[in-house]
Order: C-alpha cells, then sequence, then structure tokens
C-alpha cells in the first residue's frame, strides 16, 4: 500500500471478487437465512431430529461392542 492510502501497486483498490470493484461480493452474504425451514411444522423438526440422534446412537453403541 504505498502511501498508506488503500490502494494497491497499481493506485487502484484492492478490486475483491470478478475484478467488480473494492468491496464487491457475491451472493447474499454469510448472514443470509434461507426460509426453507418454515414449511415444516415443530413436530417434523423434532421427529427429523429424533432420527438423526438415533442414528448416532446407533454408531456409538457399534463402536462400544467393537472395543
Amino acid at each position: 500500500m504505498p502511501g498508506r492510502d488503500g490502494t494497491g501497486p497499481m493506485g487502484r483498490a484492492s478490486m475483491k471478487g470478478l475484478g467488480q470493484g473494492s468491496g464487491y461480493r457475491r451472493g447474499p452474504g454469510k448472514n443470509f437465512i434461507k426460509d426453507s425451514n418454515q414449511s415444516k411444522t415443530q413436530k417434523e423438526l423434532l421427529q427429523e431430529q429424533k432420527k438423526l440422534l438415533e442414528s448416532k446412537l446407533d454408531v456409538i453403541e457399534k463402536q462400544l461392542q467393537n472395543l
């Protein structure tokens, strides 16, 4: 940064991304939340979580049997 003014070696800004300009970002950003879960009910979400936890428990039980 010559002169510490925020420009690069060619006297321009950092040109992030695809040369779109300073600070240009692609996509909605890291804090963007899709509303895909809004169509599911609380009961459906809990049932999915239960299945996931049961499968994890099965893996742990198999690991214990192998010890």
